[in-house]
């Protein structure tokens, strides 16, 4: 990408507060001449001189004492401590001095004085200042409580429900267990029930080492007006300690399990799986996996989950998480929580277990379960209540040890006869990369003191700097990898820190890939890091810690939750982000060169020095007992296993014939890992690898099958020397003061009226939305408005019309706009500046930037600071990219690769070729634009002809920018007008070339296909396809629109006491309205899938994820609907046949007021919420300005929920028969995998011919009513759908008596069933969840 710099990592739902601070003020005096005739250029640090107490540590870093100098020493001065014996009249200073082009620069600091040392020794050893609004307590039973107030999203918490139990507390004969007791207990629960239509959403999974039951939900209930609270704790209350294990909900479940476990089981899961197997080799995490073992799972009896829920689910071995706008005070919360919880009995052990069990949890512990942490319980019991409890038994305690498991760690001294860790090879067909990771486990450092903070920004430092100089070896000539990736990071859930190396390449480069990953690994741990990039990116780290201190109360609240659990399963102290920057600021002025190199030293041995470890230690020893401080506290790390994906086979000329998986250790295991049984067991796993020679080996190709021994020795060896990094020169502008006010006298830029002969450039922001628009006068549009959705910070949006639809078919012309687009991302350079400068100068202006090219634009993403110059520096970067584009043939090769790579992964994908046939059988396979360019069409691609395709549309005419985020208006305004404004003017492209879309009328043998993917186990998939209105302009019309001849008129309720002409003109108001189309294909996507889950997934148990998504444009005048369902094969028409049937049924069983009112509820809290989010809001603002878009207007946006509000059921159904889902107007296609391809019915939707044929005798008889419905009955599966669709509606039945008749107030979200598919995640094409 161009510009692609993200030295700080950011996940939303784990980042640790810990990881923010802002920049120190040192004591810095600095000289710049402007000398050229010094013919010296001095390496930044080369200089430095400072005292032996300068170098005082801690118990994390050592100490460290400069030997001696060999020459010109200096004769000891009596009485001044400091060199050695030397002394000292005066104070001693740090010197660096450095050249940056023809300037010297050189910098000088106060030298720390013996009182600065023992000052800054006790500030790490400080305790880290806790978040004062957090509260943990204990009820008397044991359980557990914590509490955080957070006010994002207003009106509406977070409540999760912890059980410290989970795949790896199974026994032998158990695997699966506690997945399935989670399914039981949880869809089970008659109060879950209840919170249906409230607004809430409930779900739930299972991990390694916990059960997790979460419900997000308004503060006040949207039905009855009371309090959620009560509600949801009770509902919460009665899933883990009330469950009912009734024989039909186990079956259920049982089914639901084990189609989730078909689901799970594709290749890059196993991928995963692989990696957690030899990762945790010496304990049950590589063995426990969460979904277990299904021949286990199809036949326990009831007694196996009720003595598995008996054993782990008691209230000392449960937390509750209550994070959000609670809308009561922390007291009134506890009592409440006493309230619903404390009446739970203690759990205790059998009393005649007494004698044979210890405390597994410290006396500490033990006590505090006991008493209320908080001094709110009533002290010790009496003597006949301990005396009851003796006979009953003792009392249970949650494990002292989350997960329970030992683990082998990479550091210390070998164990005698110890051999460095061998390298396990997984082969699979499907596989397309060569995909090496090089683990170390090692110990989690509890982050309770401020030095482990400072050793926390350190970490970050080295991996920022690392991955800085692997993209800058990427993009060096021809890179033999695709990636290269170092992460060392704390995981609550295996309990451990896990360091990684990740390689990944083409199978025919995986030496050198190695060989890279192996110097640069080297590079850092033998000569560290240089005094600028130790600079440059400690600065970068603590002006990203500064804005996430003013974003501390703009994070969500599940997002805040989320940190709080996985802290505390580290055993972190929990700290509030305010106080985190201010702390790590403190610590940052601590840190120095050398212990950033020291701590590099220690933990990189893991992979620049595998099968050495002896030696390694051995020379750490010495240096340390010479040198204290050289290596960090643990001394050398080692590698504890190496696992190796890789390809069956490649072709002639190593290049792989198989499909894409790229996935790192536990990426797509989250937090409910799923595992077909045959992949738990070493025994079978190897089985496994000697089952590949019964796959049909493609033609040509030949086995790729590296060996163990040859990997290791590409990883030790020996002749991978390197030499110290060089420095890259950080430009201070893009663009000089002196070239920019040139540029301005040139072009004189100025904006503009918005609107044509309005006369008016700077109109007023919109007053329903804020939206503030400007014209320049080179031609590009400007829409922004001001958020403190994420103080300091913001997000622009630099869009051209073009993308894949203005691709042009034909050999040598089609994939010139991708292509050429991923060829300017992959050169990042721009004018005289290469990659790696443009790399520095956004990591220190806080910049990051995209560029690609979708179906319909060619888009450049910013994410940029506000403040301290980022506004600026991210103009510049826009100007210079718009006037000074670097094309590079290396660039371009790089992008082709990865086209490349994409187009070979998609005919082994089952879910990618399955989607892919049906595109192919709608559109045709010479209308291809949405599809990525052939290996032949991307040979012919030449530079010259990518640079002219896009230069054609990167124009001022053709522009539009949209900016959302915290900034200064004016300063914005000005900026722009400065550097965007000077942009030479270009008209847009006239005309616009839109690559026509059509849909095809095959033969039904085409129209509805087949095929099989040759696997090692079986799953399946089903797509459904066909045309879907266009978002813009009346139903049923795909022409082209024009501009809007007036003013938008507003759209009205239809209300009970309007007569019939009221009526009509309502409902005109509705539909001519520009978001007419768009809104009620919204609410009638999230109705679809409602029934869908309902129906296929909760009541047949055909699938485990079912989804309808409608795909919708901007520009292009068509769209299409696709429905996804996965099952076994087995079963994967009969669901295929019965997601048809509920698409069909709504003829049937029309949408009701109740499923319209709870769609509404969903979809506008969903929009209530993602107004805190900058990046909806740029989608709002994208195409406000765009002739191509015409009815997109400020109007629109004014009106959004307004429409909502007035949808009416007539209005969904008339959007409903703007679709066809018969048999000769919907595409389908049936995917399955295994050894053998399933026998598949002939017809494959012969149901669905059955369905038609009723129908049409039904209308030959002449059966209808006056509203020309069949007055006989519907088939019985319609009558099934309406009979689903009507009891969701009974689930709020004891809420609503007497109101039946009234809308639910909008504003509120659904809560579901757990379960991928559900009704309030799957519009749009999102996933739920599900159930895990």
């Amino acid at each position: 990408m161009l510009a692609k710099c993200q030295p700080i990592n950011r996940p939303a739902a784990t980042r640790r507060p810990g990881q923010t601070s802002r920049p120190p003020s040192l004591k810095l005096f600095a000289y710049v001449a402007n000398s050229l005739v010094n013919p010296y250029r001095t390496k930044p640090g080369a200089a430095g001189l400072r005292t032996p107490s300068a170098a005082a540590a801690s118990a994390i870093f050592g100490q460290r004492r400069l030997p001696s100098p060999k020459h010109h020493e200096q004769q000891p001065r009596p009485g001044v401590p400091g060199r050695g014996a030397a002394a000292s009249s005066g104070p001693w200073i740090h010197v660096a001095a450095y050249r940056r082009g023809a300037t010297l620069v050189v910098c000088t600091a106060m030298a720390p004085t013996a009182a600065d040392t023992a000052s800054v020794e006790s500030l790490l050893r400080c305790p880290i200042k806790r978040e004062q609004e957090l509260v943990v307590g204990r009820l008397e039973n044991g359980m557990q409580y914590v509490l955080l107030p957070n006010k994002l999203p207003p009106k509406r918490f977070e409540a999760h429900l912890e059980v410290h139990a989970g795949s790896v507390d199974e026994r032998e004969n158990e695997q699966g267990v506690a997945h399935l007791v989670e399914h039981v207990t949880f869809l089970g629960s008659k109060r879950r029930e209840d919170l249906l239509g409230t607004g809430a959403r409930a779900n739930a999974y299972t991990d390694f080492h916990h059960t997790v039951f979460h419900v997000h939900a308004p503060a006040v209930n949207s039905i009855t007006g009371q309090p959620m609270l009560p509600q949801v704790l009770e509902a919460l209350e009665e899933i883990a300690f009330h469950p009912q294990f009734s024989p039909s909900r186990i079956e259920k479940e049982r089914k639901a399990v084990l189609a989730e476990a078909q689901m799970m089981n594709t290749v890059e899961y196993r991928v995963d799986c692989q990696l957690l197997t030899y990762l945790h080799e010496e304990n049950a995490l590589g063995c426990r996996f969460p979904i277990g073992l299904t021949e286990q799972v199809k036949s326990w009896p009831h007694e196996t989950l009720k003595s598995f829920w008996e054993r782990w689910y008691f209230p000392a071995n449960v937390t509750l998480y209550l994070v959000g706008d609670l809308e009561r005070s922390t007291q009134d919360t506890v009592r409440l929580i006493e309230k619903v919880f404390g009446k739970v009995p203690p759990g205790r052990e059998p009393a005649q277990a007494l004698a044979a069990l210890s405390p597994p949890l410290p006396v500490a512990a033990v006590t505090a379960a006991g008493v209320h942490s908080n001094g709110n319980g009533n002290g010790v019991a009496a003597a006949a209540q301990q005396q009851q409890q003796q006979q009953l038994g003792p009392l249970k305690f949650r494990h002292a040890v989350r997960p329970p498991v030992q683990h082998k760690w990479g550091y210390g001294p070998l164990v005698p006869g110890e051999q460095p860790a061998e390298v396990k090879i997984f082969r699979h067909p499907l596989l397309q990369h060569f995909m090496l990771s090089v683990f170390c486990k090692l110990p989690i450092q509890p982050m309770t003191d401020m030095v482990h903070l400072k050793q926390l920004l350190i970490l970050r430092i080295i991996l920022s700097v690392f991955q800085f100089r692997i993209n800058g070896r990427y993009v060096s000539g021809k890179p033999p990898f695709l990636s290269i990736a170092l992460d060392i990071s704390d995981s609550g859930r295996e309990g451990c820190a896990v360091s990684t190396l990740s390689i990944t390449s083409e199978p025919a480069d995986w030496q050198g890939a190695v060989g890279v990953a192996v110097q640069e690994m080297r590079r850092m741990q033998r000569h560290g890091l240089t005094q600028g990039e130790f600079d440059r990116y400690r600065q970068a780290i603590l002006r990203d810690s500064a804005q996430l201190a003013e974003q501390a109360n703009k994070i969500p609240s599940v997002d805040t939750l989320n940190f709080v659990m996985e802290s505390l399963a580290c055993g972190h102290t929990v700290m509030g982000h305010r106080d985190a920057h201010e702390a790590m600021n403190a610590v940052a002025e601590t840190v120095e060169l050398w212990e950033v190199n020291a701590l590099a030293r220690s933990m990189l041995t893991f992979a620049s020095d595998y099968g050495a470890e002896a030696e390694v230690l051995a020379t750490a020893a010495a240096e340390q007992a010479i040198e204290p401080g050289r290596w960090a506290y643990l001394g050398p790390t080692r590698c504890t296993s190496i696992v190796a994906c890789i390809p069956a086979y490649v072709d002639a000329s190593g290049a792989s014939v198989s499909a894409g998986s790229s996935s790192g250790r536990g990426g797509s295991l989250g937090a409910a890992g799923h595992l077909d049984a045959d992949q738990i067991d070493l025994e079978q796993l190897e089985k496994q690898s000697q089952q590949f020679e019964e796959f049909e080996v493609p033609e040509g190709a030949v086995k790729f099958d590296p060996s163990p021994m040859e990997i290791a020795m590409a990883l030790a060896d020996p002749s991978l020397d390197c030499t110290a990094a060089d420095d890259v020169e950080l430009p201070d502008s893009l663009i000089t003061s002196e070239q920019l006010a040139a540029l301005v006298a040139e072009r004189q830029p100025h904006y503009i009226p918005v609107l044509p002969g309005s006369g008016e450039p700077f109109p007023p922001p919109d007053p329903h939305s804020g939206i503030v628009q400007r014209r320049l006068s080179n031609g590009i549009a400007i829409n922004y408005r001001y958020t403190d959705n994420e103080p300091r910070s913001g997000l622009l949006r630099l869009i051209a019309n073009g993308g894949r639809v203005a691709e042009r078919p034909g050999v040598g012309q089609f994939g010139r706009v991708v292509v050429g687009s991923r060829t300017l991302s992959e050169s990042g350079a721009v004018g005289p500046w290469g990659r790696e400068q443009i790399e520095v100068f956004c990591v220190a202006n806080l910049v990051n930037c995209a560029l690609e090219a979708d179906e319909e634009n060619i888009v450049m993403d910013f994410h940029f600071s506000a403040v301290d110059g980022g506004l600026e520096a991210m103009f510049q970067m826009i100007h210079m990219f718009l006037e000074a584009p670097r094309w590079e043939e290396s660039a371009m090769e790089r992008a082709k690769l990865a086209f490349l790579g994409s187009v070979k992964s998609i005919h082994k994908s089952l879910e990618r070729a399955t989607s892919d046939r049906v595109l192919d059988a709608m559109l045709g396979r010479t209308e291809r634009c949405f599809r990525d360019p052939t290996p032949e069409e991307l040979d012919a691609l030449t530079l010259d002809s990518m640079k002219q395709a896009v230069s054609e549309l990167l124009t001022t005419g053709n522009f539009e920018i949209s900016v959302v985020g915290d900034f200064d208006a004016a300063e914005l305004e000005a900026l722009a007008l400065d550097y965007v404004g000077t942009v030479a003017p270009r008209p847009a492209p006239q005309p616009l070339f839109v690559h026509p879309i059509s849909f095809r009328n095959p033969p039904l043998s085409e129209r509805h296909q087949t095929w099989h993917l040759k696997d090692s186990d079986e799953r399946a998939v089903a797509y459904i396809g066909g045309p879907a209105p266009a978002r813009w302009g009346p139903l049923g019309y795909f022409g082209e629109l024009k501009q809007l001849s007036g003013p938008v008129r507003l759209p009205l309720q239809t209300k009970a006491m309007m007569d019939a002409t009221a009526r009509a003109d309502a409902e005109a108001s509705r539909r001519n309205h520009p978001l007419f189309a768009s809104v009620m294909l919204m609410l009638l996507t999230e109705i679809i899938n409602s029934r869908l889950f309902t129906t296929v997934r909760d009541s047949l148990g055909l699938t485990y994820d079912v989804s309808f998504e409608v795909t919708l444009f901007d520009r292009i005048r068509s769209g299409w609907f696709m429905v996804h369902v996965t099952s076994h094969p087995d079963k994967i028409y009969d669901a295929l046949n019965a997601s048809v049937n509920v698409l069909r049924d709504i003829r049937w069983a029309p949408v009701n007021r109740r499923e319209l009112a709870r769609a509404k509820t969903t979809l506008l809290t969903r929009h209530e919420s993602d107004l805190k989010d900058n990046a909806y809001w740029l989608g709002l603002l994208t195409h406000l300005q765009n002739p191509h878009v015409p009815h997109k207007t400020l109007e629109c946006l004014r009106d959004l929920q307004r429409l909502y509000d007035a949808a009416t059921v007539d209005d969904i159904k008339y959007v409903y028969e703007q679709f066809n889902f018969d048999d000769d107007h919907i595409f389908t296609c049936v995917g399955t995998s295994g050894k053998e391809a399933p026998p598949a019915p002939s017809p494959p939707l012969s149901s669905m011919a059955l369905y038609e044929n009723e129908e049409t005798e039904l209308a030959a008889a002449g059966d209808r009513g006056d509203d020309g419905r069949s007055s006989t009955l519907p088939n019985p599966m319609a009558l099934f759908t309406a009979w689903m669709a009507a009891a969701q509606a009974q689930n709020i039945r004891n809420a609503v008596s007497g109101i039946q008749q009234q809308e639910l107030q909008p504003g509120q979200q659904e809560a579901r069933d757990g379960g991928s598919g559900g009704p309030s995640n799957q519009g749009k094409g999102q996933r739920g969840a599900g159930v895990q």
